[in-house]
């Protein structure tokens, strides 16, 4: 029984923090978006020029698409990892440098996304390779490296560059970096944005050998249309790199929360079959008691003792065990919590909620457990069992 309890309070922490997961609010609007990943790791596409040609030219095609919105490329969706990177900020000693998430979107990122712009403006097609150097960086960017002033039109150094803020965007939900920086499996890490027209050569090769850009499309037609529609614009831009996949932001989501739903399944299953296992050994007791204490609840009832007062006296073993298993089960899956720590996201780990209501559920069933066996007395005919000892 104290395992059982262990378990179910483990199970219900790793519940509790998938569900706040699952609920955190996008920072996008996700409602007819479909998206789809192309590899470059083609030799053809080793220069920023090949690669936005590549980009220009299919982007303008599937906007010709019937219900299409808005159309964009980026090296990253929402959901998932960018790149690390480093930059310096104003006033920085030499080779003093902070990290953050970025990576290249094309200028209607946003609009296909409908995040909301805070503040400056997006990129356009004049931030091209010969343009300053510019990029856009979210609310989250702006806390912890800008918390006292608007980060709109400051400069940050990026290699041997400097680069200007021009927009300050919502956050957008990314994948997190984990236990060791403090971020959990999804959450609004700081993020800066760079046009896709310029990055580097140098960049380009390296980000396509471990990122598959997508393809961003705000429609109001049917998804199934909307990717035949954008395979065929792609193979007439390039018939030999067709789309590799075709998912909805939501399937990206249920990709990224796939380790924390198998962790709260696998809890959950063993938690079920322990709660299972220790209501079949209360019933198996009381059921017990109950067949060996016959003759003496006979007498009981025979000498005035009500069918209700049997009951109890039978079933008290039983709740005062779970009684004691459920206490005992709060104080292992205390010291469980605390190990369990980079696993929960959004409550604390000893979370008062979850432990009550594990230790409510308990208590209930071992009482069901208890009583069920025991509700025979109310049919024990005193006078018969007396003859038949």
């Amino acid at each position: 029984m104290t395992l059982s309890v262990a378990l179910l309070i483990g199970a219900g922490l790793l519940l509790r923090t998938f569900t706040y997961l699952r609920n955190l609010r996008p920072g996008f609007d996700a409602n007819g978006v479909v998206t789809a990943t192309l590899s470059l790791q083609d030799a053809r596409y080793q220069t920023s020029e090949k690669v936005n040609r590549l980009f220009d030219q299919s982007l303008e095609r599937i906007r010709e698409l019937p219900g299409v919105e808005a159309a964009a490329v980026a090296l990253a969706l929402p959901y998932e990892r960018g790149i690390n990177d480093g930059f310096g900020l104003p006033g920085d000693g030499p080779g003093e440098y902070h990290m953050t998430v970025e990576f290249y979107v094309t200028p209607d990122y946003f609009r296909a996304l409908r995040i909301p712009v805070l503040g400056g403006r997006t990129f356009t097609q004049a931030d091209g390779p010969q343009a300053r150097k510019v990029v856009m960086v979210n609310e989250a960017f702006a806390k912890k490296y800008f918390p006292a002033r608007n980060p709109v039109g400051m400069h940050i150094k990026g290699g041997k560059d400097d680069i200007e803020i021009i927009g300050l965007v919502g956050n957008v939900l990314m994948e997190g970096i984990h236990a060791s920086g403090g971020y959990a499996p999804l959450a609004a890490v700081p993020l800066m944005f760079i046009p896709a027209a310029q990055v580097p050569d140098a960049y380009i090769g390296m980000m396509h050998t471990w990122f598959s850009p997508s393809w961003i499309v705000r429609t109001s037609a049917p998804p199934e249309a909307v990717m035949r529609g954008m395979q065929r614009a792609m193979q007439s831009v390039e018939p030999l790199l067709p789309f590799s996949g075709f998912r909805l932001l939501s399937e990206v989501k249920s990709k990224t929360l796939g380790s924390q739903r198998l962790e709260t399944s696998l809890m959950g299953v063993m938690a079920g079959l322990a709660l299972l296992l220790a209501a079949i050994g209360i019933y198996g007791l009381i059921a017990h008691s109950v067949s060996e204490r016959t003759r003496e609840l006979g007498i009981r009832m025979a000498m005035g003792a009500t069918a209700g007062q049997a009951v109890s006296l039978v079933t008290l073993p039983g709740v005062t065990l779970a009684a004691v298993g459920c206490a005992l089960g709060c104080l292992l899956a205390w010291g469980e919590a605390r190990l369990m720590r980079y696993l929960i996201w959004g409550i604390s780990p000893t979370d008062a909620a979850t432990f009550v209501g594990v230790a409510v559920l308990f208590l209930l069933v071992a009482a069901v457990a208890s009583v069920l066996p025991a509700w025979r007395i109310t049919r024990l005919n005193p006078a018969y069992t007396l003859r038949s000892e």
